[in-house]
């Protein structure tokens, strides 16, 4: 699962680090009755093969390792600290980085048994924890290692605030060929109190963004604040630090899709709007993340990466020159049809046939031709202009009055009768794909 558009793997390699002390003479007695523990380093790709600490010890009358879950996770952790009872108790207060306002789209597409790892899973990574058991409820029920990832995906794609998580790890422990216990352990990218610090610029950027956004009702004009403010202030970089998560956005200004996907869904889950990450697929199969949203009752997709200047791609639009326009608003609040021209979702949950056209960017602004009429022209562009824009997008229903709005406004050159004499240079980029295009006067 590829967490941005370009090069980069969804989730970094997770080292597992283990360290096992034979301590011959303390020990001897513990590991007589150990089993044989698997433990599996696991990344947002799969899973690598098992480190298998092998251990023999007595087995039951049933050919089962006596108390083998038990016994095999002690031996795991004594140290001499342990043995001497030197070693101070772990602290048990953990932080908990869970946002109220997280919308748990996927939560509600588990069963009862999934529900119980997710909950479970989630309390781990929110305060950063290690080595704590799925319920056994989950395995009673049938699941396995293998819903593990699934799970996994599902909490990350509800709660963009874990941005320290970049994978997880388990060990699970079998008696004979039954799985009897998974043990799950997050993988973090700073330590709690790097974590800490992170979170509080997290929310003092965040904060001052919310207290700028725009107040009433009307979803439409919030989340175009948000679709507009990321894009104008991040930058599209490859190698950008935390590029996986919201604060590579929202305190660093550059990122890829993934950050630009996490800001945008907690931005908008805390201005009110429920907001899901989207995973997926974009030309030529790249995969990519993007957002799916509810607006006045509606859904709809915004991909904030692909609004961005700075990440448009050369083969999907054409230009008069190198210069392009800041912000490309085709994919502000737009239906699944419009969204299947260019991308593929892949989420592993039922996601809604998106239809609605009430708050599309073009629907809203009058800038969505239904024809090549120089009425609804004139209008669009003087609206524009009233509003003091230098900029105006134009999209058209079809491909025919799309090639007719071509030859109208740029073969022509007629553009410039409803700019007026005033107008003293033009810019102009196209979007074949979504049949729009973007003027940007002066």
């Amino acid at each position: 699962m590829l967490l941005h558009s370009r090069k980069k793997r969804f989730w970094g390699k997770i080292a597992y680090i283990g360290a096992f002390c034979c301590i011959a003479a303390a020990l001897a007695a513990v590991l007589a009755g150990i089993g044989s523990p698997e433990f599996w380093v696991m990344d947002g790709q799969g899973m690598e093969e098992p480190v298998t600490e092998n251990v023999s010890g007595p087995e039951d009358v049933d050919g089962h390792s006596a108390n083998a879950p038990a016994t095999a996770m002690e031996s795991r952790i004594l140290t001499w600290q342990t043995l001497s009872g030197s070693q101070e108790p772990e602290d048990d207060a953990a932080v908990d980085y869970t946002d109220p306002m997280a919308w748990e789209y996927c939560y509600q597409y588990l069963d009862e048994a999934g529900q119980k790892w997710y909950r479970d899973i989630q309390r781990v990574l929110a305060g950063m924890g290690k080595e704590q058991e799925l319920s056994p409820e989950g395995l009673e029920a049938g699941l396995t290692e293998e819903d593990i990832d699934r799970i996994f995906c599902y909490v990350l794609a509800d709660h963009p605030e874990y941005f320290y998580v970049d994978g997880y790890r388990y060990t699970k422990y079998s008696r004979m060929d039954r799985l009897v216990k998974i043990e799950f352990s997050g993988s973090y990218t700073c330590d709690s109190q790097e974590c800490a610090d992170k979170w509080e610029q997290i929310r003092d950027a965040a904060g001052t963004l919310l207290a700028q956004a725009p107040a009433g009702e009307d979803d439409y004009e919030k989340a175009r604040y948000v679709y507009e403010t990321l894009i104008r202030n991040t930058d599209y970089v490859l190698d950008a630090p935390d590029s996986q998560n919201l604060y590579s956005v929202l305190v660093n200004g550059e990122s890829v899709c993934q950050g630009y996907a996490k800001a945008t869904q907690y931005l908008l889950n805390h201005l009110g709007i429920p907001c899901l990450l989207v995973q997926g697929q974009v030309e030529p199969g790249e995969g990519h993340a993007w957002n799916m949203l509810s607006l006045n009752g509606d859904y709809y997709y915004m991909d904030t990466t692909w609004g961005d200047a700075s990440y448009r791609q050369a083969d999907n639009i054409e230009q008069d020159s190198d210069w392009i326009p800041q912000v490309n608003y085709d994919y502000l609040c737009v239906t699944t049809s419009q969204l299947l021209r260019t991308h593929t979702p892949d989420m592993g949950v039922p996601l809604p046939e998106c239809t609605a056209t009430r708050d599309n960017y073009y629907v809203r602004e009058g800038c969505l031709m239904e024809t090549c009429e120089e009425t609804a022209l004139r209008q669009a562009f003087d609206r524009a202009i009233s509003q003091g824009r230098q900029e105006i997008s134009l999209k058209c229903t079809q491909e025919s009055v799309y090639r007719q709005l071509l030859e109208h406004l740029i073969g022509d050159k007629e553009v410039f009768s409803y700019l007026g004499r005033d107008c003293s240079t033009l810019h102009y980029a196209r979007n074949e794909k979504q049949l729009s295009i973007t003027f940007w006067f002066s």
